[in-house]
């Protein structure tokens, strides 16, 4: 039976008074103009998710959370972890953007060049299931004509679509997810997975799903050091992954770091510095986090540090 609804009573509130909500779950504020300044950057409620960590009934979501917060959090705690996380994202998204091209980029050389007779084998029935095919148009291609690239070709050429080199350069990563997933011939998914040495063609799907999740996180301000995962990653060259650790943030990294040590090892270098950097600045400001940290991303810093 599915749950009786209720009506949705809360109403808006002012910086005074979040103050005092915040206070009465324990939270420490010893510098309110500091704390409406916060308030004011980053939002009553997107500042709740980084006071949940903090909160007595962590992990809790359901009715069974109180909200209240262990004794001596301080509102400067849950600040320091929002830029933690606000650095985390916009260092990640530039190496997944490294990442995405590379896989566009080997997605498109493997397939074009086996079928080098026909340019838009992405809507070839002998190659991609016929559902892919026939959502194609309103999935992604009405988009990705709109484009001045894709309009100039076809003012110029004749065919519904442009060849997969100039087509797949506009696919959004969840395009490429999903035709990497239809593509009909498992040996057409090696072509792929291969090139960034795993042989397990599902393996790497779930692989393409945690890579896009993660960039979606990155891109809509999701809160990434507490990510769930839609769905598990699988087992295979990148790590062993088991139970609820396969919908967790701290295995995404992993295969971030897996996929990214196939593209360039000065990459991988430049990465994790730039992530323990974040992190000394994260353990000067808010020492108490720093297990937390270790235990949901798996970033630790290097032995000289500790």
């Amino acid at each position: 039976m599915a749950k009786r609804k209720i009506p949705y009573t809360k109403r808006a509130t002012t910086y005074d008074e979040q103050i005092a909500n915040l206070r009465r779950h324990g939270v420490v504020i010893s510098d309110e103009a500091k704390a409406k300044e916060c308030l004011a950057d980053m939002g009553y409620y997107r500042l709740g998710f980084y006071l949940h960590p903090f909160e007595i009934t962590y992990p809790c979501v359901t009715s069974g959370r109180s909200h209240n917060v262990h004794p001596g959090t301080r509102i400067e705690d849950a600040v320091a972890l929002y830029y933690f996380d606000l650095d985390l994202r916009n260092i990640l998204n530039r190496y997944l953007s490294r990442i995405e091209v590379a896989i566009r980029n080997i997605f498109i050389y493997e397939l074009s060049n086996k079928y080098i007779d026909n340019p838009t084998w992405f809507v070839d029935p002998n190659v991609v299931t016929a559902d892919f095919i026939s959502d194609f148009p309103t999935a992604a291609y009405n988009s990705i004509k709109k484009n001045e690239v894709i309009k100039r070709h076809h003012h110029k050429y004749i065919g519904q679509y442009a060849p997969a080199w100039k087509t797949m350069e506009y696919m959004t990563l969840g395009n490429i997810e999903i035709l990497y997933d239809s593509l009909i011939l498992d040996k057409d998914k090696k072509l792929v997975s291969n090139r960034f040495g795993e042989p397990a063609t599902a393996t790497f799907k779930s692989y393409l799903s945690a890579v896009r999740e993660v960039r979606n996180a990155c891109a809509h301000g999701k809160a990434l050091f507490d990510l769930n995962l839609s769905f598990g990653i699988r087992s295979g060259k990148a790590g062993a992954f088991q139970g609820i650790h396969r919908h967790t943030f701290r295995e995404a990294l992993i295969v971030v770091n897996y996929l990214l040590s196939r593209i360039s090892v000065n990459r991988i270098t430049d990465m994790w510095n730039e992530i323990y950097d974040a992190a000394r600045e994260l353990y000067v400001k808010a020492p108490s986090v720093r297990s937390l940290i270790e235990q949901k991303t798996g970033i630790r810093l290097p032995s000289e540090d500790i």
